[in-house]
């Protein structure tokens, strides 16, 4: 079967083979009602739709894409624009959803927005990779990969409600970081630093205590910590709760304490130390200078 151009979907002459006949019989058909309704279509058209339509062909010769091709995607894009919503509201939309959320995950997102001031009125569905690049690229490597990925999650939610189709995150590598060997405080002056803050801080005690000994991050979570966390008596093994809301993960977790952690905090106890309200009582900026003025005695400048 020969199939004119103007009636080919290819806009080119085509030749058709079928086994048996009757498939051929029914695209001819199909053919002939096609060739009805282009009759039809064509009465419709004014002579300036026509020169139009012939001028946006020849645009398209070049880049192989047929003229209904491009009206579709047109169609699509300016569809998706008009469900789309600013990056502002996107994301103020992705916070509203993560309130629950710790509250320090909550503070860097709204960094994070803040961070983009000339994004905040763009439509999400109209921003690109390359929109994003000379923002990303004044970041350092290890703060450009946090914000990516904040920016990624941000991204996902508004595709998840079809306010945009493509993450411009997919198109970005995020930097590749040097592996570096693990530091560790050598044990005599982790002695030190207990020794002083036993003698001198009482109130710092604990902080170094559980930071040395149970893990607990030291930046946030322990500072976050109250004494109702922590049973010593507990029948097993003492053991220290990081609820959900303190936990860095957001997940509530157990940690149990060893027998060095556990004596001493005995031993801070014994010594006139309060086993309530927070472990630690100190503001951020109170505890960075007690922090400091406890790594002078053990003769380092900060811990790893």
């Amino acid at each position: 079967m020969n199939v004119p151009p103007h009636l080919s979907p290819t806009g080119k002459r085509q030749e058709l083979f079928f086994n048996p006949k009757t498939g051929a019989v029914v695209v001819c058909e199909q053919l002939k009602a096609r060739k009805d309704n282009l009759g039809v279509s064509l009465t419709a058209l004014t002579s300036a739709k026509i020169a139009e339509a012939a001028e946006a062909c020849n645009l398209l010769e070049d880049v192989n894409i047929s003229l209904l091709s491009a009206v579709r995607s047109s169609l699509q894009a300016r569809e998706a624009r008009t469900a789309s919503v600013t990056f502002l509201i996107l994301f103020n939309q992705f916070l509203d959803a993560k309130v629950d959320r710790n509250p320090e995950y909550l503070r860097e997102l709204r960094i994070t927005r803040d961070r983009f001031p000339d994004l905040h009125e763009r439509l999400v569905s109209d921003i690109s990779h390359r929109d994003l690049e000379p923002f990303l690229a004044s970041i350092s490597p290890g703060g450009r990969n946090t914000v990516m990925r904040y920016l990624r999650a941000v991204f996902n939610y508004g595709i998840k409600r079809e306010y945009l189709t493509d993450n411009p995150i997919a198109r970005l590598d995020f930097a590749e970081r040097p592996r570096r060997e693990v530091v560790t405080i050598p044990s005599e002056q982790v002695a030190a630093m207990l020794n002083h803050a036993f003698e001198n801080d009482l109130d710092l005690l604990p902080f170094l205590v559980f930071g040395f000994f149970a893990g607990i991050r030291p930046d946030g979570e322990l500072q976050k910590l109250n004494w109702r966390d922590v049973d010593l008596a507990d029948a097993g093994k003492p053991v220290l709760v990081i609820r959900s809301e303190v936990s860095k993960t957001n997940w509530r977790r157990f940690v149990d304490l060893s027998s060095n952690a556990t004596e001493w905090i005995e031993a801070f106890r014994r010594q006139g130390g309060k086993l309530e309200g927070h472990i630690s009582p100190f503001t951020s900026r109170q505890l960075q200078a007690h922090r400091r003025e406890n790594w002078k005695t053990a003769g380092i400048k900060a811990w790893p």
